[in-house]
This record gives C-alpha cells, structure tokens and sequence, in this order.
C-alpha cells in the first residue's frame, strides 16, 4: 500500500495543487512564500491532528465569494451549502492497495467490483450535525443591528459580525467538524489542470479518521527549540513537555515506549530494579535522619501534630524513567581520550544536537511503528498487532543549523533510518515508508533523485486577487528525451540545486559573465540586488536542453547568450562556416541554439539585429523568459561616433568601459587579453576599427577569466558600465520581479 497522489483545495497559498507522491521520498523545494509550508500544515492538519482548521487557514481570495454566499442567504429560503463547502478547505487522498490488502481497506472501497487499485478519500469541512449555520450567523447579525441600528460609526466600530468572516472567525470550530467521503477512482486523471472530482451522488460521510490502522503519521516540524548554553535559558529552565526537542525529553517517551524495566521485566529487569529499590531505601534512611530536626521544629508550632492531624514524612520514590530526567542525561565525551571529560547536550553545537536528535526521532518512528522491545511482550500475532501498512513521515527543514555537508549526509540516510528493521529490509515487506521532506536547501534537494523534487511555483495574481501557489512535478519532466534528461540532471547534481529556491533564473555563457554579473547587478540595478538570483553557466549550444525545465518552473528567466555569427569562406575550394564579427549584410546565420530553436527561433543575424517592435530583447509569449544578445551599440572615439556590433561578453564590455580595460591592463600580473585589449583601444582612432581589432584579438587570446579578474582590480569597481544587451536584459528582470511584489 502507497500513497499516490494528494490534491490540496482552498488551504492557504494553495488553492489547488496537486502533490504526486514518489515511493519512498517525496521533497518540497521552491523560493520563499511558495507554498510549501502550506503543504505541511494541511498534511498536518488534515491526517495527523484531524482538524485545528480555522479562517486562517482559508485561501485568501476566497473570501469575497464566500461573503457573496452569505451575503444571499435569508430567512425565507432555503440555503444550499454546497457552494459555500466548495470553497472551505479539503484534502483528496489517493492510495494504491493489492487485492491481498482488502482486510486494510475494506471501508474504503468504493464498489464491490474493486480488486485492487487507486482508492480515493476526501476530506472536508462540513457543518456539524444539527448545526444550522445559516440560521445562527442571520440571528447573530440581527441581534447586532437591533443593539447598532445604523451599522458601522463613522470611525468604523460596529457589533459582532460585521460579516461572515467575522461570525467564522469565532464560530468556525464550534459549527464546522471533519469528515471524509469516499471518491471514485474513475474520475482521476494523470494529468491536466487541478479540478476536485466530483462526489458521487448521495454520499455519506464515514467519519474524520478514515485512515484509522492505515496509515502511521509521525512529524518532525521546523521549530525544533534548541538553545545554546550561555543562551541564559539553561535546561533547568526549560519544560520536558512533548513539544521540546531536547534529545534528553526525546529518550523517556522511548525509554516508557520500548525499554522500561517495570514493564514485563526480565531477569535482567529485575536485578535492576532490585539495585533501584535497594537505593530508595538507603536515600529513605538519609532524609528521615536529615529532615528530623526540621519536623521537630514544625511540631513546636503545634502542626502537625495532635490525634487528628497527619504526621510530615518525607521520603523519595525513585523511578527508573528518574534518572533521564535532568539536565545532564545526555551528555558527549569531549576528551577524545580515556579523561572522561563530558558535557550536556546543550553545550554543543546546535547543528550537532539537530542532527542527532533528529535521527533520534526517526529511530523512534520506527520502533514505535514495528513496536520494539517490550511492546513484543504484547504481541501474538504480526496482524494483532495492530500495526498500520503504511507509516508517513513529515519533516520541515532539516537544513537549520547544519553544516553543508551534513545536510547531504542526512537526507541520503534519513530514508535508510526508517527501514533500519527486519520487517521493513525484506523486498517483499508488507509495510511500506514515504518520507515527505520540505527545505530551503539546494544541498538538501541535491541529495536526492530528481524524480522525487515537487517544485512550489508563486503564481502571478491579477489585479486584486491574493497570490497562490502551484506544484510542479519533476517526474518526466523530459519525456522520451533520455538524452537531455540526462544532461540537465547530472548538470544539476554538479552544478545547480539552487534554481529551485530563486526568486529568477540567469542563464549566462561563461566564467567571465559570472565573474562580474552579480558587481554589475549589486551596483546597478537595486531591485534585483535584493532578489535570490540563481545563475546558470551554459553556453549557447547547451542552454536549450534546460527548457523544459525552466518552463516547468516558471520563474522569470534570462538568457545573457552570445550571437555566435558564422559566414560562409571559400577554403581550398570548399564552402566551410566560420566565426565572423556580426555586421549586417553579409549574409551571416547565427551556431547559437537557443537562439535558432527557441527563443526567439531565429537563424539570419540580418533578422536578429533588427529589434523588436516594442521591445530590445526577445521574450517568450507564454512563459516569463527572455533572451538577450549583443546588438549595435553607440561608440564614441573622440570625435567620431558610430554603431558597433560586439561578438561577445568580453568585448562589449571592453568597448563600454575602454578606461576601467586600460587601467586594469597596468596592473602587474595583467593577462595577454586584457593587455592587447589595452593596446587596440589606445591604437585605434575609430569605433569600427576598434570592434574589429578587439574581434581579432579574441581569437588570439582566449583568455576570458582572467581578463574579468583584472577588471576586480580596477579602483572604483562601481564605475563599470553594463553592457547595452545585458542592461536591456536586466531591466527586463527587474520589471518582472517587480511585477510579483
């Protein structure tokens, strides 16, 4: 048995969304605000609190219909709840169970033709039996405009409820309960837009806990509370309750669970508790005689004391549990030899105490789920003992505190923890593990399989309506494709994880760009400076294979590229392509991929130079994604001025910054480019001659890096000017995000 699919309605940024389950590990990526908190709280909510929903959790833009619904109801009529249901949240579960496994699932199945299958379950607020929400919100409203005739004052104060929402944000938990519904497997598709499946004809609830012995939920939530121990909130002062994640308050609910020697003792047990009970008598001993002298004094003051009023004992009962109850119950050997110096947990680092504690707890999951150690005693049978097939496991961002390194440690382990039992290693184990795991982290999505990435998408709200999220599923992604799918995930695993948390994408050519984009951007252009941008080194013949990618993820993306202008030569009687310096009527084509068979699907450069009607870049009409490339840009050599045409990030910059090149080129350990570069714009008296001399001389000196260092050296690194195409570009980027705010 397996989750497949879960459909999320009306709760918070997700007004639907679909969460397509990998097997064993399923990761919620995306950029800040996305959504993916929003996943976690209604998983939380809705399977393992069964409930705690209140207006809070409603999406946003759904107020104002639910308000117009409201707003029709009267007295006389009838109301229909059905439209008001429709827009509350719900959760539709879809679970796939073999034939063998119908004992599980019996009160799920939909039809007595069922063998085997998706089965699905919908979970939804629905009003309490004998509730009549639409009586009690019109007598509350009446009683307010009896007491406040005119409604609201001018300074806005007016009786409770002003409206719906208000009566729900008092009411809701007293009217509304959970319920689930059986759905029909039929009506599940694929693919496609996100739509809630209709509820068949007539049908009755069958409770707010469906998956009663199906399904084991545990949770690792991302307020994990640990403290340093100069934090001034030493352990002393901090509760053991179920809520804090000290390791030391973790062990006794295991220690209770799976080890406590008063349970089902063994031999061993026994001796144990014999040791306790010998202990308890001897301290009993000490406090009678240390105590003696006080209750004498007590006595003096005539209580206790007398026939009818208790004597004061004092004596101690010692647990086993006892002993795991303080501040130095775990403790880490610091010596790293045989000294024995040790110091409590919070004395450590918090990444350390993180990761521990949380591979604690996953153990813990475990052998609560397979009932370890003394819970054995209990069982007869593996089926009596009441053992849910299926345990799910939440945990929201592992990543705080912990060393990079450690992160990737982590989720590559996480999963093997969870199947760490004799009953879970078996192939054919009747009890299955899903892992939901939600991160910021590019190093924690980096150590997983790109099947298993479910990327939350910010969608664009129109004008007046609340932002909401989508999911996107990784899970071919790149259909037939294998070869490209290939590429881009190994280019991930060795590269780029971060694209999942970016605000944009920036796709460039090389070293040189990436060098001295993010100074340009930092010094330039504020509003993306202030942006999470991820950058992608691709050249021109490699960045298009990203594309399904980058449109699955829709962020606003562009593509800094390079013309790569080729013309035909006669050499040694033979016609052969070879670079050339863009310029018009030379009936050149263009060897960049992206620009030939994507955006903007051009091959002529006489075509590509000529700009767009409304625009200086070329932009993609249904996806956020822009292409920029060198076009003719204004020189200015002394008196004469003319327009040029770069070839590449290099030499446009030269020729937008010929200062910031001959003031680096002085530097002492200067590379051969940047000192011809140096030499071409001191020699050369006209812009033209100037762009072809620094064309020549790309050819000679290959060295781009090197000359993008240089220009680090250069005093006043705020004085580089950004190149025309790339400005264009930019202010692109800036626009877009600006319009997301």
């Amino acid at each position: 048995m397996k989750l497949t699919r879960i459909e999320i309605f009306n709760f918070r940024k997700l007004r639907r969304a679909r969460l397509d389950m990998s097997d064993k590990q399923t990761l919620l990526v995306g950029a800040n605000n996305s959504g993916k908190t929003s996943a976690m709280k209604a998983l939380r909510k809705f399977l393992k609190d069964r409930g705690g929903i209140d207006t809070r959790d409603l999406t946003a833009s759904n107020w104002p219909a639910i308000e117009q619904i409201a707003s029709a109801w009267t007295k006389e009529a009838e109301a229909d709840l059905t439209p008001l249901l429709a827009q509350l949240p719900f959760l539709d579960v879809w679970l796939h169970a073999d034939n063998s496994e119908l004992h599980h699932v019996a009160h799920l199945i939909p039809t007595l033709t069922w063998t085997g299958g998706l089965l699905g379950v919908r979970l939804r607020m629905e009003p309490k039996k004998k509730a009549d929400i639409k009586a009690q919100y019109l007598a509350a409203r009446e009683a307010a405009q009896t007491l406040q005739p005119g409604g609201a004052t001018a300074n806005g104060f007016a009786l409770w409820p002003r409206d719906f929402r208000e009566f729900l944000d008092r009411r809701l938990k007293d009217l509304f309960e959970l319920n689930a519904h059986l759905l029909d497997p039929a009506s599940i598709t694929k693919t496609g837009p996100v739509e809630p499946h209709p509820l068949p004809p007539l049908s009755e609830g069958i409770g707010a806990n469906p998956f009663s012995g199906l399904i084991h939920i545990r949770e690792i939530n991302a307020q994990r509370g640990f403290a340093d121990a100069g934090d001034g909130k030493g352990d002393d002062d901090e509760p053991t309750n179920a809520n804090s994640r000290k390791i030391a308050s973790q062990i006794q609910p295991y220690f209770r669970k799976h080890i406590d020697p008063e349970t089902n003792p063994t031999s061993n047990d026994v001796k144990a508790l014999k040791a306790i009970h010998d202990a308890e008598i001897t301290f009993n001993d000490r406090l009678k005689d240390g105590f003696a002298d006080a209750i004498k004094e007590l006595e003096k003051l005539g209580y206790p004391g007398g026939l009818n009023n208790p004597k004061l004992s004092i004596a101690t009962q010692i647990k086993p549990v006892d002993g795991l109850n303080h501040p130095a119950a775990v403790q880490y050997d610091i010596s790293g030899n045989t000294s024995g110096v040790k110091l409590p947990e919070s004395y450590n680092g918090l990444g350390f105490q993180n990761l521990i504690s949380m591979v604690f707890q996953l153990m813990r999951f475990r052998d609560d789920w397979m009932q370890v150690g003394k819970y054995k005693s209990k069982m007869v049978t593996q089926d009596d003992r009441g053992m849910e097939p299926l345990q799910l496991v939440l945990i929201e961002e592992p990543e705080a505190h912990l060393h990079v390194q450690v992160q990737q440690v982590f989720m590559a382990r996480a999963y093997k923890v969870l199947r760490d039992h004799e009953d879970l290693e078996k192939e054919d184990s009747a009890f299955t593990t899903q892992l939901v795991v939600s991160t910021h982290s590019g190093h924690i999505a980096h150590a997983a399989a790109f099947e298993e990435l479910r990327y939350f998408k910010r969608e664009l709200p129109s004008a007046g309506v609340v932002p909401t999220a989508s999911v996107a599923n990784m899970t071919g992604l790149f259909g037939t494709d294998k070869e490209t799918g290939r590429f881009v995930k190994r280019y991930l695993q060795s590269t780029h994880f971060d694209l999942f948390f970016a605000d944009a994408i920036v796709v460039i050519e090389g070293t040189a760009e990436r060098i001295l984009l993010p100074h340009l951007i930092q010094n330039h252009y504020p509003d993306l400076a202030a942006a999470y941008l991820s950058f992608l080194e691709l050249g021109g013949s490699h960045a298009h294979r990203m594309r399904p990618l980058i449109e699955a993820l829709e962020l606003p993306t562009l593509i800094i590229t390079d013309l790569d202008a080729v013309a035909e030569v006669d050499k040694d009687g033979k016609a052969v392509k070879q670079s050339a310096q863009p310029c018009y009527g030379a009936a050149q084509t263009t060897a960049n991929h992206v620009l030939k068979t994507w955006i903007p699907g051009l091959t002529e450069i006489d075509t590509l130079l000529a700009p767009p009607a409304n625009a200086l870049c070329h932009t993609a009409s249904d996806h956020p994604i822009a292409v920029s490339y060198q076009i003719p840009q204004s020189l200015t050599l002394g008196t004469v001025s003319e327009k040029v045409t770069p070839s590449t990030f290099e030499d446009a910059l030269a020729l937008a910054n010929p200062k910031a090149v001959e003031t680096a080129a002085t530097a002492e350990l200067a590379c051969r480019m940047t000192r011809a570069f140096a030499k071409s714009i001191a020699a050369e008296p006209t812009p033209v001659g100037l762009a072809k001399a620094l064309f020549d001389r790309l050819e000679k000196y290959p060295e781009k890096a090197a000359f993008a260092l240089d220009l680090l050296y250069i005093e006043d690194i705020k004085s580089l000017r950004t190149p025309p195409y790339i400005d264009t570009g930019l202010t692109w980027l800036a626009g877009q995000l600006k319009g997301m705010t």
